[in-house]
């Protein structure tokens, strides 16, 4: 199983960017998790429950030249429009197709917290992001 494959995605937030903490990267070989014309659009519909849903930018943010990858950013829906704290969490994305398009149902857990380990518990394959604060990384 590959990761574009997956219904399930899961990430180590880390410190996150953004004013409000609520942006996540991830490198090309992570972002194909999210399909084509959520990449193409450079947007992702994202939910966490009926009530708290919308689009997030899914932005190319060129190359790292420290690493010499190609980054992306997701920018998450903030606590002020119903998001979470995501500092310092984990980030699980489940892929859900409707019609011809998908929505990436939100979750997010504390790192150690039985939702995390289920997640990794049930990972096809973990990895970890580069770098000297690389973050911990699996679908399924």
């Amino acid at each position: 199983m590959s990761i574009e494959d997956a219904s399930y995605f899961w990430i180590e937030a880390g410190d996150m960017q953004g004013g409000s903490r609520n942006q996540i990267e991830f490198t090309d070989d992570i972002v194909v998790f999210f399909d084509e014309k959520s990449r193409s659009a450079g947007q992702a519909f994202l939910a966490f429950d009926q009530n708290t849903k919308g689009y997030g930018t899914l932005s190319n943010r060129a190359q790292d030249y420290d690493q010499w990858v190609n980054k992306w950013r997701l920018s998450l829906i903030t606590k002020a429009k119903g998001g979470v704290d995501y500092a310092g969490r984990v980030v699980c994305f489940e892929k859900r197709r409707i019609g011809q398009s998908y929505v990436y149902v939100t979750s997010v857990a504390d790192i150690g917290s039985a939702d995390h380990a289920s997640w990794r518990s049930k990972s096809k394959h973990i990895g970890s992001t580069g770098g000297a604060d690389g973050r911990e990384y699996g679908y399924f």
